[in-house]
């Protein structure tokens, strides 16, 4: 068709194509499929910030009996000022008695080693 001498190498390859088009058999295989050309740009135009962090735990993928249990545990601990001096009032005398009762287990361990 055209004589390519006195035309550069890139022209005469597009004119070449056009006047031969490719069959659907003769067709090359697409080379590239992706590239990052560009995003990263993109990215820090609007700043690249951290995660929020949520303010309450996801619940999701627990163990629902667990969960369940300590609704039931938070309601449980909901009282009144009165209350909760009571409460701390009976844990201290609780803990005294668990004291005492340590110290009687230790000095019978005491007395059976001296044996």
């Amino acid at each position: 068709p055209i004589c390519s001498s006195h035309l550069s190498s890139r022209r005469a390859a597009r004119i070449s194509l056009l006047a031969f088009p490719p069959t659907a058999a003769a067709k090359m295989a697409k080379s590239k499929n992706h590239t990052g050309h560009n995003q990263i740009y993109k990215n820090h135009r609007n700043g690249i910030k951290k995660t929020r962090r949520p303010r309450q735990m996801s619940m999701r993928g627990m163990n629902c009996r667990f969960i369940r249990n300590q609704a039931f545990a938070k309601r449980g601990m909901k009282c009144t000022p009165e209350e909760k001096e009571e409460r701390l009032a009976a844990q201290k005398e609780a803990q005294k008695r668990i004291e005492e009762k340590k110290k009687v287990e230790k000095e019978q361990r005491l007395k059976e080693l001296q044996k």
